[in-house]
C-alpha cells in the first residue's frame, strides 16, 4: 500500500512523463499484488469508498482497516481453530457449508472463465505485463476457490464427526 502511495504520488509530479515502459509496469504491480492478496477486504471496502466518493489514494482509509480487520479475522480463525467443527451444530450447518462450497467454486469457475477469455483475447504472451492483468483477474476467483475448499474440508470434517457420534 505504501509502494502504491509512492508511486502515485511519483505519477502526480511527473504527469504524463511516467507511461514510458510497458502497460502497467512498474506503477501498477503494487496496487495488483495488494489487490491480489487482499481480494475479500476489497469486496467490502471498495462499495464503501465508492459510496462515500473516495478516490485514489484516499480509498485507502476505507481500504487498510478493512484489510487489518480481515487479517484479524484470518488470525483469530486459525489461533482458536474456529474451523474444527463440533458436533452438537446438527446437519443444519453441513447443509449451509455444503452449500457455500458450491456456490463458491461455481463462482470460481466463471471467474476463471472470465479471466482466462480475458487473457486469450487480449494476453499477448507468456512472460509479459498482461500476466499481472490476469493475476487480478484471477485473485477474485482464487480466493473462491479458497474459500469453497475450506467450506468442503469443514463439511467433511463435521460428518466424519457426526457419523462417529452416532454410531
Amino acid at each position: 500500500m505504501v509502494w502504491d502511495l509512492h508511486n502515485q504520488r511519483i505519477i502526480v509530479t511527473a504527469g504524463m512523463a511516467w507511461d514510458t515502459g510497458a502497460p502497467i509496469w512498474p506503477y501498477q504491480t503494487p496496487n495488483i499484488l495488494f489487490f491480489a492478496l487482499n481480494t475479500p477486504a476489497f469486496v467490502v471496502a471498495v462499495p464503501v469508498s465508492h459510496l462515500l466518493g473516495l478516490s485514489i489514494p484516499y480509498y485507502y482509509l476505507v481500504l487498510f482497516p478493512c484489510v487489518l480487520v480481515w487479517w484479524w479475522f484470518v488470525g483469530l480463525v486459525l489461533d482458536r481453530k474456529l474451523l474444527k467443527p463440533e458436533v452438537r451444530k446438527g446437519w443444519p450447518r453441513i447443509a449451509l457449508s455444503a452449500g457455500a462450497a458450491v456456490i463458491f467454486i461455481i463462482l470460481g469457475a466463471f471467474g476463471t472463465l472470465d479471466a482466462f477469455h480475458w487473457w486469450h483475447t487480449y494476453g499477448d504472451g507468456f512472460l509479459n505485463w498482461s500476466n499481472l492483468v490476469l493475476l487480478r483477474a484471477l485473485a477474485p476467483a482464487i480466493w473462491c476457490f479458497a474459500f469453497g475448499s475450506v467450506s468442503t474440508l469443514y463439511a467433511k470434517q463435521f460428518v466424519r464427526i457426526k457419523l462417529e457420534t452416532d454410531l
